[in-house]
């Protein structure tokens, strides 16, 4: 299956003093990421893409991206937008053609990389899975508390146990 935000580079056009490539998404692109993440919308995606070789076959990426998306709030559903930006360090390696026939790879867990078969690296979908990882996992609207029922009340003090918060408002009843 090929991702929906694909931009292959070729591993062996790589020059040894790094490369930088730029990338967007398409609305096409981004509307199907969307979709596999679960978002209401991904207005806007870009990338600064920078890859250089290290060692004998590795290849180190950093990658600075930006994202409007828009996510559903947990608790009115109402939509909620917000900007991402941040910036990634990647190392990918190499390996064999075996490892195309399993569905895993074991990584040593004194190394940290990202594995790659093939002659190309796909930063299009290296990018997408970093946007992923930023998602808030609980985007709440500004409205969300007064929709919870917790309106004017005050919130509890950090140090507040919730079961002494609950207390006290079941004695205030």
């Amino acid at each position: 299956m090929t991702p929906e935000f694909s931009r292959p580079v070729r591993v062996d056009g790589i020059p040894a003093s790094g490369t930088v490539r730029e990338i967007a998404a398409r609305e096409a692109e981004r509307r199907a990421l969307a979709g596999r993440f679960g978002i209401v919308a991904i207005e806007s995606l870009s990338a600064r893409v920078a890859l250089r070789r290290t060692g004998e076959d590795d290849i180190a990426v950093t990658a600075r991206f930006a994202a409007r998306v828009v996510q559903e709030c947990v608790v009115t559903l109402d939509p909620v937008a917000g900007d991402i930006d941040e910036e990634v360090a990647l190392l990918f390696r190499p390996v064999g053609p075996e490892a195309l026939d399993r569905k895993t790879v074991v990584i040593p867990a004194d190394e940290d990389f990202e594995p790659f078969a093939g002659e190309s690296l796909d930063i299009g979908e290296a990018v997408a899975v970093e946007l992923a990882l930023c998602l808030d996992p609980f985007p709440r609207s500004p409205d969300a508390d007064a929709a919870a029922g917790h309106g004017d009340e005050a919130l509890p003090e950090r140090g507040d146990s919730p079961f002494r918060v609950l207390a006290g408002r079941t004695e205030n009843r």
